[in-house]
This record gives C-alpha cells, sequence and structure tokens, in this order.
C-alpha cells in the first residue's frame, strides 16, 4: 500500500521532465551515479514511450540500485528491440555480474568486446578476462582441496591445501579416509585432522574418538574390506572427480559385486564401513537404524537420517512432514560452523520439496541460502546443483524468463560439453520460449536437446506435446514413447502417459480422450495423493477441456468443468474461463440458463496480467447483462487477475471449492483490524491512520506497531469473523509471488501464502486485503495461489482485495462504504460494483479501483 500523498521531483530536477529533454534528462541523472537520483530518473523513463534506448536507460539506472535482476530484465528487453546495442550488452554483462553469474557475464562482455567500439571494447575485454580469471581460479582451488581429500583415501594427509579443513566437504574427505583406512597407523595419521575438524565444529571430540575406535579395529578382517571400500568411494562419491577411470571402476563394480560386499561387511559387523556403503549406494533407507545410531553419536548423521526420513516420507505421506523434520534438523545443528556440506544438501532438498509445492518463495530462500554457502565454501559441485534449483524456480515463476535463461545458461557453461546437461538445459529453455509462444525458438531448442541422442525427460515430453499442436514432426510420437518406456519412478509414468496423451488427443481424439480420463482415474486412485498427482489430473482436464471446446461440445465442457471441480455449478449468471497457451475456452450461462460458448487458438503472444478484452464478444456478455450478479470460474492463471468483466457488472470469482461457508452459531464476532504497523523497512512509508466502522454486535480486536507481528495475527485470524489487514504488500520480482510485510520478529516479518495455508480460520471470515497487489496471483496452471485462495483454502467466506498498487487513504473509504452496502444487506458483489460506479461517476478515477477484485 501507498501513502496518501506521494512526493514530487525537487524544483531543480523539475525542468528535466520536459518532453524534449526527458531521456536526456534522464541519462544526466543516471551518470551521477547516486541512488536518489536514479529513482528519478526512473520516474522520468517510466511515462516515455516504449524503445531500446529507454530500457538501456532503465537498466543502467536499476544498476545504479543494484537491482541486478530487474536491471537484467531491461537489458534484455532493449537488446529485443536492438539486438547489437553497446549500452544494453553493456547493461546486461554488469547485471549479469552483479548476480553472480560470471560464466554469462564474461560472455556478454565478451558479446561488447566482438562490436569494436572504441573505448568499450577495450574495457570489456578487461572485464571479461578478470571474470574468467576468476572462474578459473574457484574450479583450480575445487580441485586442488578435491584432490587432496581422495589422496587421504590412500594414505596419511601429507601436505594438505591451506584451510582444507574450512572446506564444507573436508568432513565428508575426513569419513572416507577413516573407513579406507587398512591398518591401525594409517587410521592414526588422521587424528591431527579430526583434532582440527572437531575444532572447527565445537562438538567435543566425535572424530577423535572415531579415529581411536577405528585403531584398535582387528585389521586382519576390517583391513580388505577397507581397500574395497575406498574402491568403491573412487567410483560412486559424489565428490569424486569424473574421469574414464572412474567410469571404469564403476563398471568393474557390478550390481552382483556390491550385493556381496554388502553381505561380507554385515558379517563382519563393520558398521561403519556398511553405513559408508549404503550411504554411497544411496540405500541408507535398508537400515534406518544403524543410520539412527551413528545420530545417536553424531550430527553429521543426524542431518543425513532427517534427510532420507524426509525423502521415506515425502514419496509414502506429506511432503509438509518431510520439509517440517528437514527444518527441524537445519534449526538444530545448522547455525554453527562444521556441518556445513550436509545443510548445503539440506537446502537443496528442501527447495526441491518447496518447488514440487509450488512454494516460491520458500523455495528461492533455500535454494539462495544453499548457493551463498556453497560459493562461500567453494564447493563447485554444490553451486552448481544450487544454481539449477535457482533457475527452476525463475522457470516456474513464469514471469522472470530472462533470469531463468541466464541461470539455465550460467548451468551450461559449467559443463557445456555433457550430453546430459545439454538435453536437461535445452528442455528447459524450450519450455520458457514455449510460455512466451516463440515457437520457431522453442521448436529449435528442443530439437538441440533430441540431438544429444538421450530420451527427453518427463518435462520435456510435456514441452513437446504442447510444441507438437503449432509445430509437429513426424518423430514426436517415437520420442515421447521413448520418455513413457524410460520412465523410473511412478511419477514419472504418471507424467510420460500423460504427455503422450495431450499429444495423441490432436490426432486421434478417441483414443486420446480414454487415454486422458484413464490417467484422471489413475490420479484419483492414488495411494498418495501427491503434487504430481493433481497436477497431471488437472493437467488432462485441461486436454479434454479444449478437445470438447474445439468440437463447440459445450454440454461436455460443462460437465468436464462440474466433474474437475467436484461438487454443482451455478445454473445461470455463470462465466468459465480458461486457457492453455495459444487457446482460449470460455463458456456463459446466463439469466435464462441458456448455454453459450467459445473457443479460440490463434494467440500468439502472452496474455497480459490483466485480462481486459479477453471476455470481448458480445454474443458472450450479452446474455450475462441480464444478471444482478456473475460468478466468474476462472481457472488458473486466470484466477484472480483484474478485468475478466467490464467495471459495470457485478461480478466476483468463485474461490470456494465446496459449499458456502458461514460462522459457526452461536459465536461471538471479532472483528480483527490490523493496522498502525511498524515495519523494519527503513524505504517503506508510513500509512496514514485506518479507520474501521465497527458494526454494532462486533467485539473489536486490534493489532498495531509492534504487536503486529505474523505470529500474532495469525494466531489472532484463528477466531476472527471479520479481519482488515491494513499493512505494506510486495511482490518478490525473482518470482512474483507476493507478500505482507508485518511487525518484525525473531523469524522475520513477513506474512506468505505458505503461512496463511498453515491457519485455520474457524470463524469464516470475510477478510479485506487493504495492502498492494495482495490480490496478486503467483502463475501456476494447477491450482490458484494467492492470498485470497489461501484464506479460502483456509476457511474464509469472501477476501476483497487490489491486484495492484493502491492508496490507503481512498483504500480506507473506499473498503468502509464497500463493507456499509454489505450491512444494508446488498451482495458483496454488487456492492463492490456499485461503490466502485459511484466514485467513477463523481470523477474519482483512482487507477487501482478496477483492479480491486471479490473472492466468493
Amino acid at each position: 500500500m501507498s501513502g496518501g500523498t506521494s512526493g514530487s521531483l525537487p524544483g531543480q530536477l523539475n525542468a528535466l521532465t520536459a518532453p524534449e529533454q526527458t531521456q536526456e534528462g534522464a541519462a544526466v541523472l543516471i551518470a551521477q551515479n547516486d541512488e536518489t537520483l536514479a529513482k528519478f530518473a526512473l520516474a522520468i523513463l517510466k511515462d516515455l514511450e516504449s524503445s531500446a534506448e529507454r530500457e538501456a536507460s532503465r537498466s543502467a539506472a536499476l544498476l545504479v540500485l543494484r537491482q541486478y535482476n530487474q536491471a537484467l530484465q531491461a537489458a534484455d528487453a532493449a537488446l529485443a528491440l536492438k539486438p547489437q546495442m553497446p549500452q544494453a550488452l553493456w547493461n546486461r554483462a554488469l547485471a549479469l555480474r552483479g548476480l553472480q553469474h560470471p560464466r554469462m557475464a564474461a560472455q556478454a562482455f565478451r558479446d561488447v568486446e566482438k562490436l569494436g567500439e572504441p573505448g568499450w571494447a577495450e574495457e570489456a575485454a578487461l572485464n571479461a578476462a578478470e571474470l574468467e580469471s576468476t572462474v578459473q581460479q574457484g574450479f583450480e582451488h575445487w580441485r586442488a582441496m578435491d584432490a587432496a581429500g581422495r589422496a587421504l583415501l590412500d594414505g596419511p594427509p601429507v601436505n594438505l591445501p591451506e584451510h582444507f579443513v574450512e572446506v564444507p566437504s573436508a568432513r565428508l574427505y575426513f569419513y572416507d579416509a577413516i573407513r579406507a583406512a587398512s591398518n591401525p597407523e594409517q587410521a592414526l595419521a588422521l587424528l591431527d585432522l579430526a583434532a582440527k575438524l572437531d575444532a572447527r565444529a565445537g562438538r567435543g571430540s566425535i572424530l577423535q574418538n572415531y579415529v581411536r575406535r577405528v585403531a584398535t579395529a582387528d585389521f586382519t578382517r576390517r583391513a580388505p574390506l577397507a581397500r574395497d571400500y575406498a574402491e568403491l568411494v573412487k567410483a560412486y562419491s559424489d565428490h569424486s572427480t569424473p574421469s574414464p577411470s572412474t567410469t571404469a571402476r564403476r563398471n568393474a563394480l557390478s550390481e552382483q559385486w556390491q550385493a556381496d560386499f554388502l553381505n561380507r561387511l554385515r558379517s563382519a559387523q563393520e558398521s561403519d564401513l556398511l553405513l559408508g556403503t549404503l550411504v554411497l549406494l544411496g540405500k541408507s533407507q535398508e537400515d534406518f537404524a544403524l543410520l539412527e545410531r551413528a545420530a545417536g553419536e553424531d550430527p553429521w548423521f543426524e542431518l543425513l537420517l532427517a534427510q532420507r526420513r524426509a525423502a521415506e516420507v515425502s514419496v509414502h505421506r506429506s511432503g509438509g512432514e518431510a520439509i517440517q523434520a528437514l527444518l527441524d534438523a537445519y534449526r538444530q545443528h545448522c547455525q554453527t560452523a562444521g556441518l556445513e556440506y550436509r545443510c548445503i544438501l539440506l537446502d537443496i532438498e528442501l527447495s526441491g520439496l518447496y518447488l514440487q509445492r509450488h512454494q516460491l518463495t520458500e523455495a528461492l530462500q533455500h535454494a539462495e541460502r544453499g548457493w551463498t554457502n556453497a560459493r562461500s565454501g567453494g564447493e563447485w559441485q554444490l553451486e552448481r546443483s544450487l544454481l539449477w534449483q535457482l533457475a527452476q524456480t525463475a522457470k516456474f515463476a513464469n514471469v522472470a524468463a530472462h533470469l531463468a535463461r541466464a541461470r539455465f545458461n550460467e548451468f551450461l557453461a559449467f559443463d557445456p560439453a555433457a550430453p546430459e546437461t545439454r538435453r536437461a538445459v535445452n528442455q528447459h529453455l524450450a519450455d520458457i520460449a514455449w510460455n512466451e509462444l516463440q515457437i520457431e525458438e522453442a521448436r529449435q531448442a528442443i530439437d538441440t536437446a533430441l540431438a544429444t541422442g538421450r530420451p527427453l525427460t518427463v518435462s520435456g515430453a510435456f514441452t513437446l506435446s504442447d510444441l507438437a499442436r503449432l509445430m509437429r514432426h513426424t518423430e514426436d510420437e517415437t520420442h515421447l514413447l521413448r520418455v513413457r518406456d524410460s520412465a523410473s519412478t511412478p511419477d514419472e509414468r504418471l507424467l510420460a502417459d500423460h504427455a503422450l496423451g495431450r499429444f495423441i488427443i490432436e490426432s486421434d481424439p478417441a483414443r486420446g480422450r480414454q487415454m486422458l480420463e484413464n490417467l484422471i482415474a489413475s490420479a484419483a486412485n492414488a495411494t498418495a495423493d501427491t503434487p504430481v498427482a493433481r497436477r497431471v489430473r488437472t493437467y488432462s482436464f485441461t486436454s479434454l477441456l479444449f478437445e470438447a471446446g474445439k468440437r463447440d461440445a459445450y454440454d461436455e465442457v460443462l460437465d468436464l468443468a462440474t466433474r474437475e471441480r467436484g461438487s454443482p455449478l451455478p445454473g445461470r449468471c455463470f462465466l468459465f474461463a480458461t486457457v492453455d497457451s495459444e487457446r482460449t475456452l470460455l463458456l456463459v450461462r446466463g439469466a435464462d440458463g441458456r448455454l453459450v460458448g467459445d473457443y479460440d487458438d490463434s494467440r500468439r503472444s502472452q496474455l497480459g496480467a490483466k485480462l481486459n478484452g479477453l471476455v470481448k464478444k458480445e454474443s458472450l456478455l450479452a446474455p450475462l447483462r441480464a444478471c444482478e450478479q456473475v460468478e466468474a470460474l476462472a481457472r488458473p492463471p486466470l484466477h484472480g487477475r483484474a478485468g475478466l468483466l467490464p467495471p459495470e457488472f457485478a461480478w466476483s470469482y468463485l474461490t470456494r471449492r465446496s459449499a458456502e461457508r458461514v460462522p459457526p452459531k452461536p459465536t461471538i464476532k471479532r472483528h480483527l483490524v490490523v493496522s498502525d504497523v511498524e515495519v523494519a523497512d527503513p524505504d517503506a512509508p508510513r500509512l496514514n491512520s485506518w479507520r474501521t466502522d465497527f458494526g454494532p454486535d462486533e467485539i473489536p480486536e486490534i493489532l498495531k506497531g509492534n504487536q503486529a507481528t505474523p505470529s500474532r495475527v495469525l494466531n489472532a485470524m484463528q477466531h476472527a469473523s471479520e479481519i482488515d489487514l491494513v499493512t505494506h504488500g510486495y511482490i518478490n520480482s525473482a518470482i512474483s509471488s507476493p507478500y505482507l510485510l508485518l511487525a518484525p520478529e525473531l523469524s522475520g516479518s513477513e506474512l506468505t501464502m505458505s503461512m496463511v495455508r498453515s491457519t485455520q480460520l474457524q470463524g469464516a471470515p470475510f477478510v479485506v486485503l487493504a495492502a498492494c497487489t495482495a490480490a496478486h496471483t503467483t502463475y501456476a496452471v494447477h491450482e490458484p495461489l494467492s492470498f485470497p485462495a489461501a484464506f479460502f483454502d483456509q476457511g474464509a467466506r469472501g477476501v476483497l482485495a487490489a491486484t495492484s498498487d493502491i492508496l490507503d487513504v481512498d483504500a480506507n473509504e473506499f473498503f468502509n462504504t464497500v463493507r456499509a452496502r454489505m450491512r444494508n444487506g446488498t451482495p458483496p458483489a454488487i456492492a463492490l460494483r456499485d461503490e466502485r460506479q459511484a466514485w467513477l461517476a463523481k470523477g474519482r478515477a483512482t487507477s487501482w479501483l478496477e483492479s480491486v477484485l471479490l473472492f466468493e
């Protein structure tokens, strides 16, 4: 939310806003390299017509503000208009460097160098060389540490690199070395390293005691097992350097050899060697009791146990339980030094689990933390893994294509010759291009992935099945069948079967319909309600809906929509809307209940944030004009966007998935007001005091100032029947995920959708979200992801919120007057429409009015 008044440019800068001087004036301000002046420059540039020059200037101003993500986006926009523009290429390189993507930044500087522009080329070459040198030094440092760590398998530590014990993986190398020791002397030679690692962790003498225990073992029995363990590490360890010898060793250690080795270890009762082997082979779940005993003595294994248990739980029960187990382990053991390697792996695991649940804020948080720790620790491979997580998060958000592309290409630059890497990256680049409806670019990327000779993953198969609607190749079905044949898990098989059915329905509708119907039944009968099963169900309904719409079979469309929702749809005054890339399907039931539909597949550019004009045909609008109010069921990603219907309609988003909620009776009506929040952000303007008109039978409950923390607000919301949440709303630009800023507490100051989803609203409240962008929807195609949807999932009966920035004084008056109309018996949709029209009639054409939406 914004304050009631806005600042203006200082008098001495006013002259710079003259039309003939705007671009030049902005450039002068940006050149001062001052943050305040850069903000003024952005304000000047905002009102200019789009051009390469404007976008390049915006990029430069954003660089001054160190907003590297937005700077990269602006530079890419400039280059889309003028591909060889030196200023834009330069800004792109600086933005990539600021984002800590040195390989792509160096490449961008080399692109500037190739232009041969005097001054630019020389400095670009110097910057590129510096970045390339930094990358190489980082790799050489990791390789030296890796070589030293692996050398411990064959003998005592000699001339270990300086600061070796500070490398996160040092403890991992130590465990492998002590297990590989084939005599007491080799074991005791590790005592000094153990002491240094113990001292760094500050947890007693865990590793030193381990060394002494191994040194007293019966090496007539242990030595041959230790030597075989060393061979296994050289073949299978994740931290060994890939090489032909590694592959040869792995081929020599057949599955039968591995099984025999595990039996020998069990017979010899060498539990530490057995545990190490199970972990290396990814089979630790076969002996959780062994891992639990180790965890009781060493927190390293406690973190490993948490990770393995979380993996089991996420497959068989709840991803939420798995996440909580990992979070508990992280909080207990990752606040001090010594266990960084395992803690980084927990961040990788957490980021992946959150991505599966489309909780992008949390996925980004853990990916960024792990990535920062991996980079600072010089863990080259872990850094690369977390870069992949960051790229995936940006892609899932579907609003940061520039950032996703940059991160995937940075990932590729780690190992550009590897076929698996080229396949993986190009699959995702194809998906990004497809989402932008850049058809030829998407086809080129998917064909590059296929050219590696590797089968596509299920993600790539999904993209290919979509892309084939507009650019089909004769071999596409063969490629999709290959994906299905190579699927190795139930989730992969579900996704592969869906991709094939989604492809088949376009050429053989009857066969495709049957395949997708079978998948819907399979998803409904799945033993675990997994995110993948839910998505496959949604995606299958999408294909069925559009196939029926294409045939003008609108009764079938209505039946499918009813089946998907699981409850009856309104018999009159109802709008159904869904999109799928280039396709739009609309269905209307007017006041007379007659069904009218429209199918269109001509779109060749992305929909905007606002949906103005999506429902534009009079044949669809006319039946609704006789309705007092309209309920709109808009499937994601449409749900929660402004402009679905013109402002003269009284309408609301049909959000509830069951019977309408009413507050329990008898009950005390608690009206919770959260306002005058003391936020920690010094740049957030102070909001004007919020006036609330309480009903005669309502008990006010007010949280203000430093009392309005996330935990207190969530606790108070549980029993409220009315909620006014008044504060600043923001959108994370990297993932387009909204959050509300509250008073700070130990766990932070942000209220997120995930936090709301964990709070039961027992009083079935009507919620007014008086905050900027509080109704903003995070991109997803399988379920609505927004604050209003989160409140509904937890029990709200209605939500009023805006998708854009709002002014607090005007919003206070507007929302209170809408509520007053409702208290007088006017239905909420009509109350909202009438008050909005009244403001417009009085000339109060506030820009945010159209963005205020009702969810019921």
